[in-house]
């Protein structure tokens, strides 16, 4: 049952004085009974099942070293090594499971990271003891499949093992941070612990194991992913052209879905040397080809589902303060100049207000066809969804996202505006910020064409969408125009930044937010170029390090907030006097520049939505009107932005003996046959007189050709290799009994500088001030109990706590970030879908729908 915090009330505020010391005194006393009485009951299942575990090795242990057959070897040795790290990590586990508690957004949730890695570690042995006893009951049998069980534990004795050095890890994260605070401090931050647990080998964790911390109906969906992820590597590196990488992705999933050890290579491989393109590649298939259609098949039909753009041009609004003035929302601007915003329109039925060229042409022929009367237009809604998508900040669009759309828009039955905003690395912070906000105030100003009276509007997005919703909702708030009545953000991602957290060292084994994926995102999102192994810092660029030409007409607009000032000033109210607007980006120094910078009629061009072939909705609004013909051309100086850097990798603190931690930057070149190494180095007379040798060599005619054919083996050497390859003796396999650590993820671990854009608080909401977050409308927390960015929510709400602010933090168990996208195929993601709908109800002043909502939990 996903757990719910009730928001105070006035009269719990205005309680009588003399009632509250005696319910203070009593209360803490009652929690802390029953949170001891928890840690008990968790620690004695955990106890249990270790219990059940030797009691089960033991027997596997006695019966194949009395059985001689083909795997015993390998049972006996798997078990054993399995025992020996479950003995290694029950005391860590014992610890966590103490203090975890003490991390607790509040008493009626109980979750964090520290208590996602022990529900991992408890799934693993759960794992183990359930394939141990199908070896038990199965072994004597004719058709016991001894090669498959063998396998699956040698591979969980390696996830064990993994798991030990994660859980070191995150005993090092605490000893970092404050007493309940699951980041650690920025004066502290201790880079070496991400770079040692991305020295971790993570093979284990996409092979036969792959998702095996989620509940069973999400397993299959994993291993299709990390198929397909697999397949479509290889195919990406391989070939150009979207027909060809389709077409080598369907022929290469074969070997990658039988070989489970191999598919575990190429996903590890690919995360440590792909870039940000084949993250965008990859996580938009599904809007390309066959896949695109798709929603249409497996979701609802709705009646309404039009893309169009909103115009780049500026507008006013009422302030939402007493003084009543108005506000000029002035279109995005950032990087590319202003530009249209693409948005997608989704209602189950067409309302009075919408054009009549907005509903589906696909049932208009249906009805032409069969002669059927139009249906007469619903009434306006008296609400409104403003939908920002996940993805990121890199990739997808409201097209992937459609498919629980389409449900939303049926089951609460309001119309829904999803926001197409440009997609980063093109398009870096904050011009999707900027886009979403324009959109949002744009809505409010035009609700009636949408088939709305907008009496009430919430914003919903997922993953980075979340992230952008509440942003948009303090940006609102600071400009003195309405607030939404609610956001929800599901599995958001509140502080985009490259810090460590015991919940994203979930990285490390999650299939759809691998570490080296999410930091690629982070700096595509800020705007930083990842440096390449042997490029010269110096000349890194970023992808605004060109020097742009901003045209500046005679009249301009006031630009309202400035989104790189943590601490803006007031907008212009019209009547003020016109201001030129600025605009502010960060330098290389870290310092800002100030742009003066207007509205140009060239729409933004580079990765973000396509703007042609798409009719624009033409609105009749109250525009002010730009006067003047000349333009003055503005050169922008040092716009270079931070870029990667090689760290070379330092010993943790108290363990600088050990030496296997010690990575310099001499160590890091690598030494290659054709270059030489050290020991090779000849001087110029030598390589002089081995060249008239190669030259001697060449023109003697006795040399063999290079094209002779080797000596073909004789017919003893050909038996022998049959006999070799007949026989069925099993591979000898060595299952490690310490931590494996692989050289290559460490080869050219790459970190950006420290930049201040990282601290802004509209891209990491988690860093806002008390006032700005103060201005929030009440908020509704969904994150995933195995999500990376589960502590990004959990330190959200404690911060909404503290400062009074209404909020609801129900954590979803047993699913995967991303879980709305799976609600066709997965009876759980379902579940959960149906909690974040009834949100959406209780903010639009509905009655929620009646049975249980929330995926069924297993509480430990």
């Amino acid at each position: 049952m996903a757990a719910v915090r009730a928001d105070s009330t006035t009269e719990e505020k205005t309680a009588a004085p003399e009632s509250k010391p005696a319910a203070e005194s009593v209360r803490p006393k009652e929690h802390g009974h029953r949170d001891k009485r928890k840690k008990t009951d968790v620690a004695d299942s955990y106890n249990c099942w270790f219990k059940t575990l030797r009691s089960l090795t033991a027997n596997n242990s006695e019966y194949f070293e009395r059985h001689k057959t083909q795997y015993s070897g390998r049972f006996s040795s798997a078990v054993c090594v399995l025992q020996g790290h479950a003995d290694a990590i029950q005391p860590v586990l014992e610890g966590f499971i103490r203090i975890a508690p003490d991390f607790d957004a509040d008493e009626n949730t109980p979750s964090n990271g520290y208590r996602s890695l022990v529900k991992v570690v408890g799934t693993c042995i759960r794992r183990i003891i359930h394939v141990q006893r199908k070896v038990v009951n199965n072994r004597d049998g004719l058709l016991f499949q001894s090669k498959h069980y063998c396998l699956e534990l040698e591979a969980y004795a390696s996830v064990l093992c993994q798991l030990r050095a994660i859980m070191d890890v995150a005993q090092k994260v605490l000893a970092k941070s404050k007493h309940g605070q699951l980041f650690p401090e920025e004066k502290f931050f201790p880079e070496f612990l991400f770079e040692e647990a991305e020295s971790l080998d993570k093979e284990c964790f996409y092979g036969r194991c792959v998702g095996f911390q989620f509940c069973s109906s999400m397993q299959p969906i994993f291993h299709t992913i990390s198929t397909a992820m697999a397949s479509f590597a290889e195919a990406y590196s391989d070939h150009d052209g979207q027909l060809t990488r389709a077409l080598a992705s369907l022929l290469n999933s074969g070997k990658y879905a039988m070989n489970p050890e191999l598919r575990a290579r190429t996903i590890v491989s690919m995360c440590d040397k792909a870039d940000i393109s084949f993250c965008k590649a990859f996580w938009n298939i599904t809007e390309e080809g066959p896949l695109q259609h798709m929603s249409g098949f497996l979701s609802s039909s709705v009646n309404v589902n039009k893309v169009f753009h909103i115009p780049a041009l500026p507008f006013e609004m009422e302030s939402s303060l007493e003084d009543g003035e108005l506000v000029t929302i002035t279109p995005p601007c950032s990087q590319t100049g202003p530009g249209p915003v693409q948005v997608r329109l989704i209602c189950f039925e067409n309302r009075e207000g919408q054009p009549e060229d907005i509903s589906s042409p696909i049932l208009d022929q249906v009805e032409e066809k069969l002669g059927t009367k139009k249906k007469v237009p619903a009434p306006k809604s008296d609400a409104l969804i403003i939908h920002i998508h996940g993805g990121g900040f890199v990739a997808q669009s409201s097209k992937s996202h459609e498919m629980y759309l389409r449900t939303w828009a049926k089951d609460i039955d309001v119309p829904i505006l999803s926001v197409d905003y440009s997609l980063a690395p093109a398009h870096p912070f904050p011009r999707a910020m900027e886009e979403c906000f324009f959109a949002y105030a744009w809505a409010l100003k035009n609700a009636q064409i949408l088939g709305t009276t907008a009496e009430r509007v919430c914003l919903a997005g997922d993953s980075a969408g979340g992230n952008l919703c509440v942003s948009v909702a303090m940006r609102a708030a600071n400009y003195g125009i309405r607030v939404p009545d609610g956001v929800l953000a599901a599995y958001t991602p509140f502080l985009v930044r490259y810090t460590p957290s015991p919940s994203r060292l979930l990285c490390m084994m999650d299939p759809l937010l691998p570490m080296g994926i999410l930091s690629r995102c982070i700096a595509a999102y800020a705007g930083l170029k990842e440096k390449k192994p042997g490029e010269d810092v110096s000349s890194s660029s970023s992808t605004t390090s060109s020097t742009p030409q901003l045209s500046t007409p005679e009249h301009t607009f006031s630009s309202a907030r400035l989104v790189f000032d943590p601490s803006p000033t007031e907008p212009k109210r019209s009547g003020e006097g016109a201001a030129a607007p600025k605009l502010l980006f960060t330098n290389t120094t870290g310092g800002l520049c100030e742009v003066h910078n207007t509205p140009s009629p060239s729409p933004p061009s580079g990765e973000g939505p396509d703007h042609t072939d798409i009719p624009v909705l033409t609105v009749e609004t109250e525009t002010a009107v730009i006067h003047g013909k000349q333009n003055t051309e503005q050169t922008v100086d040092n716009l270079k932005e931070p870029h990667f850097e090689d760290i070379a990798l330092s010993p943790y603190e108290e363990d600088s003996g050990d030496s296997e931690w010690s990575l310099t930057d001499k160590q890091t070149e690598v030494d290659s046959p054709s270059r030489g190494g050290a020991g090779d180095e000849k001087s110029p007379e030598e390589g002089s007189k081995q060249m008239e040798k190669d030259r001697a060599a060449e023109d003697d005619p006795n040399r063999p050709s290079s094209l002779s054919l080797p000596s073909l083996p004789s017919l003893d050497e050909i038996s022998m290799a049959i006999s070799k390859m007949t026989e069925s003796k099993p591979e000898e396999v060595v299952l490690p009994s310490e931590p494996v650590h692989s050289p290559s993820s460490i080869a050219h671990v790459t970190r950006y500088r420290p930049s201040p854009i990282l601290n802004n608080p509209y891209m990491s909401p988690l860093l806002a001030d008390d006032e700005l977050l103060k201005g929030l409308p009440p908020v509704y927390l969904v994150p995933c109990a195995l999500d990376p960015v589960l502590d990004d929510s959990i330190m959200f709400a404690q911060r909404l706590k503290a400062l009074g602010v209404p909020y609801k933090l129900q954590v979803v168990e047993e699913l995967s970030h991303g879980f709305l996208n799976f609600t066709s195929i997965c009876k759980e993601a379902r579940q959960a879908n149906d909690l974040c709908v009834n949100n959406l109800l209780e903010m639009l002043g509905r009655r929620p729908r009646g049975g249980r909502v929330g995926t069924p939990t297993r509480k430990l």
